[in-house]
């Protein structure tokens, strides 16, 4: 029998849905934890800088593309509670891939250390913008989630409590003063007269019956 409610209370919950702090920016399904949602973004920002690198030789459209995509997917859809990595992770997820790909998909012209500021430098200079923008939106996104998911229960509660308010009494209105009662008078009783010894040869009375 335990076990049999202990299984449908896991289905009551399954059907009821995850909690609120597990949930995304849109719909009633669980998120993605905080390293899916890295995983994301950097899955699709390589993605894209691998396909600029091999097009263009250098990070284009395409990348800032991906990039900015990633990044806003990966902060809406993570679940409440693991919010703050990607809030922040838009500069991490740059740094990696924009570096990383024109490091090593960069075509080989020398060595040296202008050709590497040549090299990397100059397009990590001219995504930058790119990068400070999209780090800008997901913050703002992640801020927007906090305020609107907040836990029900805990706001229905400080509803609550805002709605019974303390009421202010009323001052009580002076009770007049009692005057005190004049003690009562005990009543005198007469004393009763002595009826003198019980003659021996007296008969009882008998009393009559009652006629039915």
């Amino acid at each position: 029998m335990t076990a049999t409610r202990d299984r449908q209370s896991d289905l009551d919950d399954d059907r009821a849905g995850p909690a609120w702090d597990e949930r995304p920016l849109f719909g009633a399904s669980r998120g993605l934890p905080w390293w899916g949602a890295v995983l994301l973004a950097l899955a699709l920002s390589a993605v894209a800088a691998v396909v600029d690198m091999q097009r263009q030789e250098t990070l284009g459209g395409i990348y800032q593309g991906g990039f900015v995509l990633g990044c806003v997917a990966a902060v809406c859809l993570v679940r409440r509670r693991n919010l703050f990595g990607p809030m922040v992770q838009p500069p991490l997820v740059f740094a990696v891939t924009a570096a990383g790909a024109l490091i090593a998909l960069s075509p080989d012209e020398g060595s040296g250390r202008k050709q590497l500021l040549i090299t990397v430098a100059f397009p990590l200079t001219s995504n930058f913008p790119t990068m400070a923008i999209t780090t800008a939106v997901c913050v703002a996104i992640g801020v927007a989630r906090l305020l609107r998911q907040r836990d029900p229960v805990r706001d229905t509660g400080d509803r609550g409590a805002d709605d019974a308010a303390p009421r202010e009494r009323k001052p009580r209105q002076e009770t007049r003063e009692r005057r005190p009662r004049p003690p009562r008078e005990e009543a005198k009783r007469e004393p009763r007269p002595d009826r003198g010894p019980r003659d021996p040869n007296r008969k009882p009375t008998t009393r009559k019956p009652r006629p039915e």
